[in-house]
């Protein structure tokens, strides 16, 4: 049975960095955010939505991504913080002795155990280029190691906090698809997919070995009806694209700037658009 409730933690921020993470349009987020007692996130990626809403809300959440190493790291902050907390000391300490050395071993390594796997997870996405999760078509995470000095690998304050706000939520591998089973009148579904590339050079779905192409945008466009025609209140988070633009035309379209930390280049990150889309307001 799922609880009901409320976590009084301060403020949690994401375990996980993540390419397209909404930390930066939270204000204009929290502006669409209607009354609701279920939510549902199918696309669960960093939860920078659910963690800012389960700080000052009452609500019984369900979770859910198509990435089975995310979940399963999510399972384990759930379940097993203690555990994994004492793997990601060891990560720390291993890491500064030779960085370089210890990422490309530990990139290659199959843990055994799901504690284990989610320790891994969590270190490579601490010191990989940009947070960023990519993997090849065998299904293997193949992002180079990023820049940093000292990143913080082990976050056991943070770590803990997750642990308490995930205790009131369901979470579980699935399709997004999944959601319409689920949810029913007035459940809040927030969707935010691989986004519609903008540009040739752009076209990033490597989130899972699958990909995530227009194919699947036109079918989520379909979702998104279908949850409507259901009764729920549905908002989606997009690129500004004509394609997107033209997909949710019967629907309310808002547009917001925002960042893309995955550019390389500091001077290319900026200017950006996106669309916020919703059939309530």
């Amino acid at each position: 049975m799922l609880v009901q409730g409320f976590v009084d933690l301060g403020r949690i921020r994401p375990f996980v960095k993540w390419a397209g993470g909404k930390a930066q349009l939270l204000r204009e987020l929290d502006k669409m955010i209607p009354q609701f007692n279920r939510y549902f996130e199918p696309f669960l990626s960093g939860g920078a939505i659910f963690f800012y809403l389960i700080q000052n809300r009452r609500f019984i959440a369900y979770l859910s991504d198509t990435n089975k190493e995310l979940i399963t790291t999510y399972k384990v902050v759930k379940d097993y913080v203690g555990n994994l907390i004492e793997f990601l000391d060891k990560h720390q300490e291993e890491y500064k002795k030779n960085p370089f050395q210890y990422f490309y071993r530990l990139r290659a390594a199959q843990p055994s155990n799901d504690i284990e796997k989610a320790a891994r997870f969590i270190a490579l996405n601490k010191t990989c280029f940009n947070g960023l999760y990519r993997v090849n078509k065998k299904g293997e995470f193949n992002v180079p190691i990023g820049d940093y000095k000292d990143p913080l690998i082990c976050d056991k304050t943070n770590l803990e906090k997750i642990n308490k706000a995930l205790s009131k939520a369901t979470v579980f591998a699935a399709d997004y698809s999944n959601v319409t089973g689920n949810a029913k009148q007035g459940d809040f579904v927030y969707l935010d997919p691989p986004y519609d590339p903008v540009s040739s050079t752009s076209n990033f779905t490597g989130y899972t070995s699958n990909g995530f192409g227009s194919k699947n945008q036109e079918q989520l466009a379909d979702v998104f009806e279908t949850l409507v025609s259901k009764g729920c209140l549905v908002l989606l988070s997009n690129s500004d694209t004509p394609f997107i633009r033209d997909l949710y035309s019967d629907f309310r379209i808002k547009e917001v700037g925002s960042q893309r930390a995955i550019n390389c280049k500091g001077s290319k990150r900026a200017g950006h658009k996106e669309l916020l889309i919703s059939n309530y307001c």
